[in-house]
């Protein structure tokens, strides 16, 4: 039988090991300027959702507001019909505070959901309507990333728009949390 000292020499032996362990998996997480740069690096063709096919990957400029929030970048895969948009922070803090400052629900941008299946909060599902065209959103954010999904169709296409940017933006947080560990 072990001793009540040997045992908890054992106990202590464990903590440290995984003291040790979680301090390496720690150290081997992108800053949120790698996690930018690996984000540039466009996606293989045959991982992107079909509404996405056909897309670049570009950098695209910051607006005043994120700025003001420090986002690092933001990178657009898009196709001119659908885009999926990361915008980084360096923080899940700032990511929410950028996302508070400027709600998505605005102007003719009406609520379907704040709660998609399979995102994590916060989250929206929109659609707006005009000069006979819709348009779906979908708009989460996901660790320090504010991921924004998009498309657009004829009127009465609502359904199978939302249907679309859902399942892009399924594909966006898969895509981005596998950058997140991987770095690839």
């Amino acid at each position: 039988m072990e001793t009540g000292t040997s045992l908890l020499r054992r106990l202590a032996a464990a903590l440290v090991l995984l003291a040790a362990l979680s301090s390496g998996a720690a150290q081997a997480a992108l800053s949120p300027r790698q996690l930018y740069q690996a984000l540039l690096e466009p996606p293989p063709s045959s991982s992107l959702p079909p509404a996405l096919r056909g897309s670049t990957t570009r950098s695209t400029p910051l607006s005043t507001g994120s700025r003001s929030h420090h986002a690092v970048g933001a990178v657009e895969i898009g196709n001119g019909t659908a885009l999926v948009g990361f915008l980084v922070f360096p923080t899940h803090a700032l990511a929410v505070a950028d996302l508070k400052a400027f709600p998505p629900n605005r102007g003719p941008n009406k609520i379907v959901t704040t709660r998609p299946a399979g995102l994590p909060r916060p989250a929206y599902v929109l659609r707006a309507s005009g000069n006979g065209y819709s348009v779906a959103y979908v708009v989460f954010v996901n660790d320090n990333l504010l991921v924004n999904t998009w498309t657009y169709g004829r009127k009465g296409t609502e359904k199978q728009l939302i249907a679309i940017v859902e399942g892009d933006a399924r594909w966006a947080k898969s895509y981005s949390l596998r950058i997140m560990r991987n770095g690839k």
